[in-house]
């Protein structure tokens, strides 16, 4: 019997049974477009057809639809559409509005205010080489000296010429500030840690003495510094042909014209930080922050990352102080003594660390708080006939140690904090719907296929030796890893397993013998290029970024697969979000593939610790690996979740993906296992099927002592 209602009736159906509310906008659509095309009509009857395949259509259409979502592009200007986006619009207006607002304008205020923003685009730079990239740089003043010399030079030098042009000075000085940027940061950034903040800082006396030198006196005017720099009018009194006129015209530039621009510029900045935070190359600067083997090992070039980020930071330090030299001054020297420009370092990072080191809003949070400090301590001493003035760092720096001790986060870190505690503790008063099942494509892990050798042999150690001073922790290892087998590798603690693994990775190189990798030799090289070519790891202490969410921990590992570069990445470009579409998609479907797509958007370190292991499987499964090695996977799992680890890594060989396993749970090497290779004291004793292994006396002697091989041969 016919069924009455039609396709308006199968709309509400899948509407009753989809899984969220997306899926059901998705079905809207696509009947609305049917319907524009002819294809159905309102009242249209359809041939009858039992429950279960129509469930199997629905299924299958709610898995196409949530692919094509994933699938989609953001829009470029998204981020407007968000609480965030737009709570910063509301600033940004704010911002431009406030002067005529306020029922008595102080021009004094005014530049309080261009002091706030200046400060905020200097902290904005070195939040993300030191907040995102954990590599904190105290010499962020030479760039902004930089920036400022740089429109002193060509303003006063060229006058009126091309490179004269205020604007024309404006884009040299960011382009200086990152090739200084580049040329310090490239032998700087060989150090990390407490090594790092100490070069950085010595570049600020090197610099102090080069603007002071009368060898560059020509160009800098030594101690006097240049005068007479080009700025709107109003600030100083100057003649016309010094005064700061819009792009392509000569008519001048008000003060608060001016003002309007460094509120532009504030806010290009904020959403080019902001682009490229939530972009592959953000998540790789907060892998190289929390981890740097572990970023290594999923494709990021680490080293790339941080000079990038250093480049990026003196940039957007340079413009800063090219603005303030240009509305404040209009004159830039190299200060009284270096120690002038080490204080204002040191303040932009207190800036940092009570903003919120690592979140986007901290900058600007800590840049007016600690402005409003140091302006209110001369009023307050004044108040209580106290000279405060010389005590401004000593106050920042107590504040600083405060801010560390009681909310190492910060201000906006406490709030998101508490945030995310609301957030889960809503998940777990209403859990979200289980997310919709993606199409197998994008579910199945995938084997590389570009550069692959046809060879059978995917991985060879060919005598290969790793020696720690008189240790030899590998001693003379060949062994032959076949294509699409699981082949384990087990020994005693100690024997050398996890040595051995980082030898093939890249991790150390070894001192004797050869390691080839699909046809190539590959004994040290750097481990991204082992990750380029198709070699993916776990390891036997967890290294997941615990703060980061568990769908970005998987990005992290899609890294390498896609193209798009910084500057891309921070305009977002059509193909960098047609990119992020795709990793995201990719993210989604591993994540389902090992379970955990219901905790795509918690952060990592809230995960139990057996989906941490899966997650660490997941990441490693998105490099599209030809060769997955898991390095003691099984460790702390209770024997419901080795027994899904046991299906996980079935699933992933039925792939073609080929999986070497390190492992001291003798069920799972077992049951898993094409091939075992045992290691004792560094060098292997034992190779063939788990049931020759099994049977292996020098394999029982290892493990179980030569008393036990004496009692079996009784």
């Amino acid at each position: 019997m016919a069924r009455k209602g039609g396709l308006l009736e199968d709309l509400r159906l899948a509407n009753r049974d989809a899984q969220s509310e997306r899926d059901r906008r998705r079905a809207l659509r696509a009947w609305a477009r049917a319907r524009a095309r002819g294809a159905v009509g309102i009242d249209e009857t359809p041939e009858v057809e039992t429950a279960e395949p129509r469930r199997d259509r629905m299924e299958e259409t709610s898995a196409t639809a949530a692919a094509e979502l994933a699938l989609k592009p953001e829009s470029r200007f998204a981020v407007v559409k968000t609480p965030g986006g737009i709570a910063f619009a509301i600033l940004v207006v704010l911002l431009i509005a406030w002067p005529y607002i306020l029922p008595a304008f102080n021009p004094s205020n005014f530049l309080d205010m261009q002091d706030i923003l200046a400060a905020a685009m200097v902290v904005m730079g070195l939040n993300l080489v030191a907040g995102y990239a954990g590599q904190l740089s105290l010499g962020q003043k030479i760039f902004v000296l930089i920036g400022g010399y740089t429109v002193g030079v060509f303003t006063t030098r060229f006058d009126t010429g091309f490179f004269g042009n205020h604007w024309i000075a404006l884009i040299l000085a960011v382009i200086f500030g990152m090739i200084i940027g580049a040329l310090l940061g490239l032998p700087a950034l060989r150090v990390k840690g407490a090594y790092l903040s100490i070069v950085t800082l010595a570049f600020v006396p090197i610099f102090y003495v080069a603007f002071n030198s009368q060898f560059l006196k020509p160009i800098f005017n030594g101690s006097q510094g240049i005068g007479d720099i080009k700025t709107p009018v109003g600030n100083l009194a100057r003649p016309p042909r010094r005064v700061v006129t819009f792009p392509f015209t000569n008519h001048p530039m008000t003060n608060y014209d001016y003002y309007v621009f460094i509120v532009i510029a504030f806010a290009i900045l904020f959403f080019l930080a902001r682009n490229l935070v939530k972009s592959r190359w953000g998540r790789g600067m907060t892998a190289v922050r929390e981890s740097e083997i572990a970023a290594k090992s999923s494709g990021v070039r680490v080293y790339k990352v941080k000079v990038s980020a250093f480049m990026i930071s003196a940039a957007y330090a340079a413009l800063a102080g090219a603005i303030i030299t240009t509305y404040k001054t209009g004159q830039i020297s190299p200060e009284a003594s270096a120690a002038v420009h080490i204080r204002d370092s040191f303040v932009y990072v207190v800036m940092m660390i009570v903003g919120g080191t690592g979140t986007l809003a901290g900058p600007i949070v800590g840049a007016t708080f600690v402005t409003l400090i140091r302006l209110l301590i001369p009023v307050v001493g004044d108040k209580f006939n106290v000279s405060l003035i010389n005590w401004t760092t000593t106050i920042l720096a107590v504040l600083a140690l405060i801010g560390v001790i009681t909310a190492p986060g910060g201000t906006v870190g406490v709030f998101q904090h508490n945030m995310e505690q609301r957030r889960a503790k809503r998940r777990r008063r209403h859990p979200d719907p289980p997310p919709a099942r993606l199409p197998e494509a994008l579910v199945r892990p995938r084997v590389r296929t570009e550069g692959v050798s046809a060879d059978d042999v995917v991985l060879e150690t060919k005598e290969m030796s790793k020696i720690f001073g008189g240790l030899r922790a590998n001693d003379k290892v060949s062994i032959k890893v076949r294509r699409g087998s699981v082949h384990s590798l087990i020994g005693p603690n100690g024997s050398g397993k996890t040595t051995f693994i980082n030898v093939v990775t890249g991790v150390y190189a070894p001192e004797e013998g050869e390691v080839w990798f699909g046809g190539e030799q590959i004994d040290g090289k750097p481990a991204f290029v082992t990750v380029e070519k198709g070699m993916a790891r776990t390891f036997q202490n967890l290294q997941i970024w615990r703060r980061m969410s568990v769908l970005e921990n998987v990005e992290v590992g899609l890294h390498s697969r896609a193209q798009a570069g910084f500057a891309a990445n921070m305009v977002r470009t059509p193909r960098a979000r047609r990119e992020e579409a795709e990793i995201r998609a990719r993210a989604l479907g591993l994540l389902q593939f090992v379970g955990l797509e219901k905790w795509a958007d918690v952060p990592a370190g809230a995960l139990p610790y057996g989906p941490q292991r899966y997650l660490e499987i997941a990441r490693a499964l998105a490099l599209d690996p030809i060769l997955c090695i898991l390095d003691e996977p099984a460790a702390g799992l209770n024997p419901a979740e080795v027994h899904d680890l046991m299906g996980v890594i079935r699933r992933i060989k039925e792939t073609g993906i080929t999986v070497f396993l390190i492992e001291h749970h003798m069920d799972l090497v077992m049951g898993v296992s094409d091939d075992i290779a045992v290691l004792d004291y560094g060098k292997k004793i034992a190779e063939g099927t788990p049931a020759e292994v099994q049977a292996n006396e020098r394999v029982i002697e290892a493990y179980l002592g030569a008393e036990a091989v004496e009692h079996m041969g009784a």
